[in-house]
């Protein structure tokens, strides 16, 4: 069964960064922000019966750390290409070793560490330079990368209470939770910065298709996460879903005309550095 959630995860998050950009381009980081994920609140609109008040209550900790991690993944996209993003959003594997060791005791190995730094190396071909201190620098030049990097850190420390939260609730129930709970957050953030709903309608008539693709794309990826959780360690489940990132390079490739040849060097990098993590 956990194939078939990888499967599923794989596929809907390496669309789900096409859609965001999609959603961002010429929008405010905000407004995108609460329209990608009150649309992917909506997605969960069958399922609207599993929320209970045990688990808004368990989400609301999680939550409020996904709602800045989220901001900073869509103002990533923003201001970065889609097949450098998609690789640094990975980033949290190694987050998560240090998170899950301290918080779920799991532990730290040799191969967990060699498949880190081989990851790191990986990263330096995102923004390919005449070497690695140059690579290394264009990243931390880039605002959306940075952006992505702090995001990737937050995810870890969600991703980590998930793990421990997931084991005791069910898991649709406390995805829904999450996603409305974000979804308010940056609802009162908006109407405070504009005062009014008409920024959030407009955004709505001009952004219909991406929003609901990568709506559905958003939440259920996460709903195919939660699952994985229950068959294999957190700190695995996230390094082995990195191969969306090839599927988000051949879609920006084609759609956003990204040059993405070293890039996807890096990532076979990233990815190779999740497995050897993973053995």
């Amino acid at each position: 069964m956990v194939y078939l959630w990888l499967i599923i995860r794989i596929t809907l998050l390496g669309y789900e960064r096409i859609a965001g950009k999609k959603i961002t381009t010429h929008e405010d980081e905000i407004l995108s922000s609460w329209a990608f994920f009150f649309f992917s609140f909506l997605a969960f609109f069958p399922f609207f019966n599993h929320i209970s008040f045990i688990s808004l209550k368990t989400a609301i900790f999680s939550g409020t750390i996904y709602a800045f991690s989220f901001f900073l993944y869509v103002y990533a996209l923003a201001n970065e290409d889609a097949s450098v993003i998609a690789p640094l959003y990975n980033m949290n594997v190694i987050f998560l070793i240090i998170t899950t060791a301290i918080f779920l005791d799991e532990k730290i190995t040799i191969t967990k560490i060699l498949g880190s730094l081989l990851m790191l190396y990986g990263v330096s071909f995102l923004k390919k330079d005449n070497n690695l201190k140059e690579s290394y620098k264009n990243i931390l030049k880039s605002k959306g990368a940075v952006a992505m990097l702090i995001s990737s850190g937050l995810m870890a420390i969600g991703r980590t209470i998930d793990g421990y939260f997931i084991r005791n609730i069910d898991s649709l129930s406390y995805s829904i939770s999450i996603y409305l709970i974000v979804s308010i957050y940056f609802f009162i953030v908006t109407m405070i910065k504009y005062k009014s709903i008409k920024p959030h309608i407009k955004i709505i008539k001009s952004k219909i298709s991406p929003l609901i693709s990568g709506g559905i794309s958003n939440a259920y990826s996460y709903i195919a996460l939660l699952n994985m959780f229950k068959y294999i360690d957190v700190s695995i489940a996230e390094p082995v879903s990195m191969s969306s990132a090839l599927i988000t390079a051949f879609f920006a490739k084609f759609i956003f005309k990204e040059k993405v040849a070293i890039r996807i060097l890096g990532t076979i990098l990233l990815i190779l550095g999740a497995f050897i993590i993973y053995l």
